[in-house]
């Protein structure tokens, strides 16, 4: 069997979902131009805990990257691009897989040596943007207008409108929330006179005993494994989440958020996004989570939220999904 992409991701645990998730958004748009892809993951199980359809996959063996590196190029001669996203190890893929196997590198962290056919970055950070490119043919596609999103998103940009106070407040921490922060916020916010909606991860752990802590409360609602996130997202007033793809695709429809950093990595692109004027960083859950409160009482002001949400749509127009794809097709 011939495949035109082989896309090397993984997801769950740290790694989170934000990695799949636009890698489905690029898979789709290229099924689209009738462009057969197949996903190189190593775990099965989470694979299809993200799945809602059939998409073909390889599940690589067990065992160190660059054994993982040798069984793709050895599929080589059956796909004739790969795409690397990995939230490590996009460099070793870069130079390993050698000159004569095409690829693409979708990366957030920068300051690498890469070899590539593109070269992806779409964050808003440009402390992240900065690698030595070793071929002179790279495409460099860097900044928000190539943020990588769900067509979902680009397609209700024009939805969402703000209300004149904060009534419904989401929140999701994606994957499966190894720190459980979902319970320990929701635990904090349903004392208070607000309607509050989980999302949880499609490999969250702790489902059970959330589940039966939100039978206690009527204006507390639990949501496992969302097909259209942004349809729920655009019923909400505020959404508090992790610093990842949830963030670019909240700044698209134009939803205010608070952003709660898990990592020094994530506390920067944070801050870079405060500065935009798009999100308001909370900083490191070791405040003390009471400060919430405070946090909410400064943007229940209407023009602060009316705002952000003008701002955070002119910065992320939603169509990086497709300036990506038509690239591809170039290269394929």
């Amino acid at each position: 069997m011939q495949y035109d992409v082989g896309i090397r991701v993984d997801m769950g645990g740290k790694i989170g979902s934000g990695h799949f998730f636009r890698c489905l958004a690029i898979a789709k748009e290229l099924q689209k131009h009738k462009k057969r892809i197949i996903f190189l993951i190593t775990n099965k199980k989470n694979f299809l805990k993200h799945m809602n359809e059939k998409i073909e996959y390889i599940e690589l063996q067990k065992g160190t990257e660059l054994k993982k590196i040798n069984e793709c190029k050895k599929l080589s001669n059956k796909i004739n691009l790969f795409i690397i996203d990995l939230p490590q190890h996009n460099e070793l893929y870069s130079k390993k897989l050698g000159l004569a196997v095409k690829k693409i590198i979708f990366d957030d962290i920068g300051n690498k040596e890469i070899e590539c056919e593109m070269i992806v970055n779409g964050t808003l950070v440009k402390k992240f943007q900065k690698y030595t490119i070793l071929n002179k043919k790279t495409k460099v596609c860097l900044g928000p207008k190539y943020a990588i999103l769900r067509e979902q998103f680009y397609k209700n940009k024009k939805k969402f409108r703000i209300s004149k106070k904060i009534k419904k407040i989401l929140i999701t921490f994606g994957g499966n929330d190894e720190n459980d922060y979902s319970y320990k916020i929701s635990k904090i916010l349903i004392q208070k006179d607000f309607q509050i909606t989980l999302v949880l991860g499609p490999t969250y752990k702790n489902y059970k005993k959330i589940l039966e802590f939100s039978k206690k409360y009527k204006n507390l609602k639990i949501k496992h494994n969302v097909k259209n996130i942004s349809k729920l997202f655009l019923s909400q007033d505020l959404v508090i989440c992790s610093v990842g793809i949830t963030v670019y695709e909240l700044s698209c429809i134009g939803i205010p958020f608070i952003m709660i950093p898990d990592t020094n990595l994530q506390n920067i692109m944070a801050n870079e996004i405060q500065k935009k004027g798009i999100g308001k960083n909370f900083g490191y859950i070791t405040k003390k989570l009471n400060n919430l409160e405070s946090n909410l009482v400064q943007l229940d002001s209407f023009e602060i939220r009316n705002e952000m949400s003008i701002k955070s749509k002119k910065i992320i127009d939603g169509k990086g999904t497709l300036r990506i794809t038509k690239n591809l097709l170039k290269i394929i």
